[in-house]
């Protein structure tokens, strides 16, 4: 699994991203927030999808990666941002990440960047609070090496600390963030829930 986060991030810093479409596809959202529920075990609050401007899936092997670009508005003015949820998709897999021992964001990305050439600067890390679960939101901006440091685009990455859910990511499209606005951050995706299938089968 941090394979799999580590190649999204490599992807994103040497490609770079677009910026989000205006209008969205209700049945790709639709099936793709269906996705997110059945899979990841997470959903997006009203609030949240009706910022989502665009949404993509993809499914490699046995995970599922499920991106929604979403403009908030953490300050003075709406950003765009690309959130990024992948997880495992089989019952043999989501049984071995139950296993898995817990990490905080920041341990999480030093040990998918642990034995590269590049590692990724965490300006900060902090105690993150969703709707129904805790856990840890560490912010990078900056990427180190060859005894260099370079800016790269604004990235929070988010670890629940309940077992079945994995790490989620937000990666800000075009803007650079002011440090007010990315302080704001955490709240701006606090929309983001624990997934009940009871209330979504009545919808």
């Amino acid at each position: 699994m941090r394979r799999i986060a580590l190649l999204w991030v490599v992807f994103s810093l040497v490609t770079g991203t677009a910026r989000a479409a205006s209008m969205v596809d209700d049945g790709d959202l639709k099936k793709n927030l269906s996705s997110l529920g059945t899979q990841c075990r997470y959903q997006l609050d009203k609030n949240l999808i009706n910022r989502v401007s665009k949404s993509s899936s993809k499914v490699n092997e046995n995970t599922i990666s499920i991106d929604f670009y979403i403009a908030i508005r953490p300050s003075k003015r709406d950003v765009d941002g690309k959130l990024t949820f992948a997880c495992l998709t089989t019952k043999a897999e989501v049984s071995e990440q139950k296993s898995l021992k817990k990490t905080t964001a920041s341990d999480e990305i030093a040990l998918e960047d642990s034995g590269g050439r590049y590692a990724r600067e965490v300006a900060w890390q902090r105690k993150y609070e969703g709707k129904g679960w805790n856990g840890t939101i560490a912010y990078v901006n900056a990427l180190y090496g060859d005894q260099r440091k370079q800016r790269i685009p604004d990235y929070f990455l988010i670890c629940p600390d309940k077992n079945e859910l994995t790490c989620f990511s937000f990666e800000i499209v075009k803007f650079k963030l002011s440090k007010k606005e990315s302080n704001r951050i955490p709240e701006a995706l606090r929309g983001i829930e624990i997934f009940n299938s009871i209330e979504n089968s009545v919808k």
